[in-house]
């Protein structure tokens, strides 16, 4: 996989992502090395880092994806994706308000960051007005997580690739981890598992699921 090509950097076991921005969004360190700045990407703070350090095959979006981020939460893993795909768009969809307050503030600051307030598991509110998406990334932390997945991707068909971060705990209490994992999966319509990847130490009981359309 080649991060360089993404403005992904890893040093020292660290990795950053470049960027036009001089500011930190949730604390993490910023460089400036000649013209470019580099933001930390913190693994305890964002999936898609932590799957990259646990050696991810493959990140499937590109500089100029359009992005469905389900559950964008305050903005962490939002701001860089932002700086990866500068030329494309990630529509950020949280249904919480404070955390979206969050959003609306850093989409004021970079251009490509399109704040939704509303409910992942009704995309006909939202699908209306979004065209083109090709990646679908989602972090939902409820029971129901892997029918929110499908009901989005039966809205945006033309999505080819997406990430799912299935949080077992937040599905059941009970039961292995891994059986519970296994009985999600098998639920996943119109998309095939090509990866699987366990994000501990980084994240606890959490899974990133690399899917495919089949």
């Amino acid at each position: 996989m080649d991060l360089a090509s993404l403005g992904i950097a890893k040093v020292r076991g660290k990795l950053y992502t470049t960027t036009k921005y001089n500011d930190s969004i949730y604390g993490e360190d910023v460089k400036r090395i000649e013209k470019t700045y580099f933001r930390e990407w913190e693994p305890k703070r964002s999936k898609i880092a932590a799957a990259i350090l646990k050696r991810v095959k493959d990140l499937p979006f590109r500089k100029n994806s359009n992005i469905l981020y389900l559950g964008a939460s305050t903005g962490t893993t939002t701001t860089h994706l932002s700086d990866i795909c500068t030329e494309g768009r990630i529509f950020a969809v949280e249904k919480a308000y404070d955390p979206f307050v969050k959003l609306i503030s850093l989409a004021e600051r970079r251009e490509n960051i399109y704040p939704i307030l509303e409910d992942a598991a009704v995309p006909e509110r939202y699908a209306f007005f979004m065209d083109n998406i090709d990646f679908i990334y989602q972090d939902v932390a409820q029971r129901n997580q892997v029918q929110i997945f499908n009901t989005n991707a039966r809205a945006f068909p033309k999505a080819r690739d997406a990430m799912l971060i299935l949080k077992i705990r937040s599905i059941s209490g009970k039961g292995s981890e891994d059986e519970i994992l296994k009985r999600e999966i098998a639920k996943i319509d119109d998309f095939r598992p090509v990866e699987v990847i366990n994000l501990h130490p980084y994240s606890k009981a959490n899974y990133l699921i690399r899917l495919k359309k089949s």
